[in-house]
């Protein structure tokens, strides 16, 4: 169990356990993703725990759910798959979702498991930030509409993922422990995308030094509301790119917002870790 303040109030973390609290993660995953979502029921998250899985939730002081985190156990007894991250809107930018990461990496590193591994948007700025920056994972491997069409906020938009690895032991991972670095961009490394009025361009394929960069959209899900072509264009241009790149031996290791939302790649060996 963890108890930690926010601005909001007081939270505390700890494996779900009761019926009640199960079905409470049932109700979060409509509330996050959407009502035309099928969520994981009950059914499912209390036998996949029982062999295994691993699922704990943040409560209020009201003992209400606001924020969940599921995975299961994979055919490598070292790892896991981190199936669900989910956070009520009103409590988002809090920290609760890195808070929950690293209850699970503690819960994992008790049972010897040492790679905890999910797929993700590519494109959602948010989730790059929280994953590559603050807990220090990597990714290498481009899923292209990984789940086919899906409703809720997914709709409308191939299902493009990243392959997120976290190793809890990597000196990477361990030097987030005590919170996330400084982000002070990646001054001279050359970006293979611009942006020009919100709008991708310049797609640069030929670029092959040892560090680059790859723009993404600030907000790609309200942009995905709001301008759909605009949203299909970064998706299949950054596509593009990732998949040219992964397939030339490039990983993610960064990612910044700064001047704009880029994630950092590296070839060789990479050892950055900032």
């Amino acid at each position: 169990m963890t108890i930690f303040r926010t601005a909001r109030g007081t939270l505390e973390i700890h494996e779900i356990r009761s019926i009640a609290e199960m079905s409470a993660a049932e109700e979060i995953q409509s509330l996050v993703w959407g009502i035309d979502i099928i969520p994981t029921p009950k059914e499912m998250l209390i036998a996949v725990q029982h062999e295994g899985g691993f699922l704990a939730g943040a409560f209020n002081a009201e003992n209400r759910m606001v924020s969940l985190v599921f995975s299961f156990p994979t055919q490598d007894p070292t790892a896991h798959h981190s199936q669900l991250l989910a956070t009520l809107a009103e409590w988002r930018g809090l920290g609760i979702g890195a808070r929950l990461k690293w209850f699970q990496r503690d819960w994992c590193l008790e049972r010897g498991i040492l790679q905890v591994r999910w797929t993700v948007d590519p494109l959602r700025a948010a989730n790059a930030w929280l994953n590559i920056h603050n807990l220090g994972a990597t990714a290498s491997t481009y899923l292209s509409d990984f789940y086919g069409a899906m409703t809720g906020i997914d709709a409308g938009s191939p299902t493009d993922r990243l392959l997120i690895v976290w190793d809890l032991n990597h000196p990477r991972t361990i030097s987030r422990i005590k919170g996330a670095l400084s982000d002070s961009g990646y001054p001279g490394v050359k970006a293979v995308n611009d942006v020009k009025d919100g709008q991708p361009v310049c797609p640069r394929l030929g670029v092959e030094d040892m560090r680059i960069l790859l723009r993404v959209p600030h907000d790609f899900i309200q942009l995905a509301k709001t301008d759909p072509v605009t949203a299909q264009d970064w998706r299949l241009q950054t596509r593009q790119l990732f998949m040219h790149y992964f397939t030339r031996g490039y990983t993610i290791t960064g990612f910044t917002r700064v001047p704009g939302p880029a994630y950092l790649l590296e070839t060789g060996n990479p050892q950055h870790e900032d």
